[in-house]
């Protein structure tokens, strides 16, 4: 089930309170760091959505892991976001960190943070201020696994989608797909209006945590056909096994010629 909720009635504040009698978060956020992977399932989590967002739309530009700067007034923001996407925008270079200001201050259509042990807090407090003041059109949070509290045990997904300058959350407390099935749960699908060129949903993944616990990934999903977009791997596999099939029926259509006028 999706659940729709308005983020605020009126106004933007550019701070958050919501979490300031929570304990302290483990790192400092005004100190450069490398990135926010704190586990294995978060570092797939990144690697897997960069993967399909490359893949599947080569006139775009999604960022893994990277610092991204913001001028909002007279204030620099520094936000860390696992995956950032910019629709329609082929940006030929590679980037150390994105700086809006050096691209006409644009921001990215899409950002996405995975929830881990020391961000999510921040993932779900300032970020989301900051993401509304930015304008930033869709700012994605989800649960890989049980790293917060149990208001946000997996299977965990929240979007926020711009309207009117206010940000809309929709939740889904409910996995869309198993990992390796092909059926996916309409009912469980995240349509992000016309924001981006696909939809979004959880899969619960075959493998799992040691402990047995369980895994999930965000997927990427076609706009129009509910299937999950392709890795680069699976998009190459699909490919070799549409030319082998091409290849057997090619085959078959010679070995059937060849009997027909008595060629062998």
């Amino acid at each position: 089930m999706i659940e729709e909720n308005s983020n605020k009635k009126g106004g933007i504040q550019f701070k958050s309170t919501r979490h300031s009698l929570s304990p302290t978060i483990e790192y400092t956020p005004s100190k450069p760091r490398l990135g926010r992977r704190e586990s294995v399932p978060h570092s797939e989590g990144i690697h897997y959505l960069y993967d399909v967002l490359k893949t599947n739309f080569p006139n775009s530009t999604p960022l893994p892991d990277l610092h991204h700067y913001f001028k909002l007034g007279d204030e620099l923001i520094d936000l860390i976001f696992d995956v950032s996407f910019f629709n329609n925008w082929n940006f030929p270079y590679a980037l150390s960190s994105y700086k809006s200001f050096d691209f006409n201050n644009r921001v990215p259509d899409m950002a996405i943070n995975i929830l881990s042990k020391s961000t999510w807090r921040r993932d779900i407090g300032e970020h989301v201020d900051y993401c509304e003041a930015l304008k930033i059109p869709v700012y994605i949070i989800y649960s890989p696994y049980n790293v917060a509290t149990n208001l946000y045990k997996p299977p965990f997904l929240r979007v926020y989608i711009l309207k009117d300058d206010i940000y809309v959350h929709k939740d889904c407390r409910e996995f869309t797909l198993i990992e390796g099935e092909n059926k996916l749960d309409p009912e469980k699908i995240i349509d992000l209006d016309d924001n981006l060129p696909f939809r979004i949903g959880l899969m619960l993944r075959k493998k799992k945590l040691y402990g047995n616990i369980e895994l999930y990934h965000l997927i990427i999903i076609d706009r129009e056909e509910d299937k999950v977009l392709p890795t680069k791997f699976e998009k190459e596999r699909e490919r070799t096994e549409k030319e082998r099939e091409r290849a057997d029926n090619l085959s078959k259509l010679l070995q059937k010629y060849k009997e027909k006028f008595g060629l062998i």
